[in-house]
């Protein structure tokens, strides 16, 4: 709080106070035939009191908001300034503290009621997502046995929005469920594929590994997931051909999934880890969620991973996923 801040707001009191000095100095002068300089003089020695009265004011509300002012800049979670404040010894910040104290009890309530209901949610939809596997997977056997290959592709696909679902679920509370460990790049990448085998199998797409014998510290499970939307995207977007290779550097080492598809757009790559963008691709292809990307970045984020991606159109497009040397979260 500024001083001139301060004094503009007692600019009806200090009005006052020269008005009823001025009438005191000319009664004075008027009644009991006192000279002008004593008058004056009385006049000074009023106002001049009035303002200094207004100084220990001043400084203790400058205390008081300054140091409410550092706290709020210093919360993560503003909601909670109520919790760190001192009970101050002037009325209008008594007033000020009891409704903060109203409003943040208030804000409170509201969040957990909400992050109960979130919570409820997620159990919901993993516990749907468990069961719908169930029929998937039946599914599955009876259209192998019958040998139709459609029909087993479109059941793949439904498996993995499925998965999706559950993964996005659970990328807020990655932390209750992830263990990182220490593996290997080929071990998470020979498991995505494995995984991916029927639809790249069905597009007769051609896969190289290189140089993926390098330890990494990551959660496995968490790892296949965002590879095997990477693949995805590749198969989606007209690739014939991937590659996964390492890239060693100090202090972390790189996993790159290069493909031969149609590439991005210049202009949308900066944002193709947004949630729900689907750019040009999306657009022509019309079958982009603009959800698989983001939940790499997302999961990438809550594991200390890196990732980003570059592309030339026509070419194809590299991901690079960065895993740090040591455990970020250690």
């Amino acid at each position: 709080m500024k001083f001139s801040d301060f004094m503009r707001g007692k600019l009806l009191y200090l009005t006052i106070v020269v008005f009823t000095t001025t009438i005191t100095a000319l009664l004075i002068t008027a009644v009991f035939g006192v000279d002008w300089p004593f008058t004056l003089l009385t006049v000074g020695v009023l106002l001049a009191g009035s303002l200094f009265a207004l100084v220990p004011e001043y400084l203790t509300k400058r205390r008081y908001y300054r140091d409410l002012e550092e706290r709020l800049a210093s919360l993560d979670r503003k909601h909670l300034i109520a919790a760190v404040l001192d009970y101050p010894d002037f009325e209008e910040g008594r007033i000020l503290y009891e409704m903060l104290q109203v409003t943040g009890k208030s804000m409170n309530d509201e969040i957990a009621r909400f992050s109960t209901e979130a919570q409820e949610y997620r159990e919901y939809i993993e516990m749907w997502v468990h069961e719908i596997k169930t029929p998937i997977a039946g599914m599955k056997l009876l259209s192998e046995n019958i040998r139709n290959g459609n029909l087993s592709a479109e059941l793949d696909r439904v498996d993995s929005l499925v998965e999706q679902v559950l993964f996005y679920a659970r990328s807020n509370a990655v932390e209750k469920d992830y263990q990182i460990r220490r593996t290997t790049l080929e071990s998470v990448v020979t498991t995505a594929l494995k995984s991916s085998a029927r639809q790249l199998i069905a597009k007769k797409m051609r896969v190289q590994t290189t140089g993926l014998d390098l330890p990494v510290l990551t959660d496995a499970k968490w790892t296949v997931f965002i590879l095997r939307q990477l693949i995805d995207n590749s198969v989606k977007y007209g690739a014939s051909a991937l590659e996964f290779s390492a890239e060693p550097s100090v202090g972390s080492v790189a996993l790159l999934l290069s493909d031969d598809g149609i590439g991005i757009e210049e202009k949308d790559l900066d944002r193709i880890f947004d949630k729900g963008f689907t750019g040009e691709n999306g657009r022509r292809f019309g079958k982009a969620t603009g959800l698989g990307l983001y939940l790499c970045r997302k999961l990438c984020q809550k594991l200390g991973l890196g990732i980003d991606a570059r592309s030339v159109i026509g070419e194809g497009t590299v991901v690079r996923i960065v895993f740090p040397e040591r455990d970020p979260f250690s």
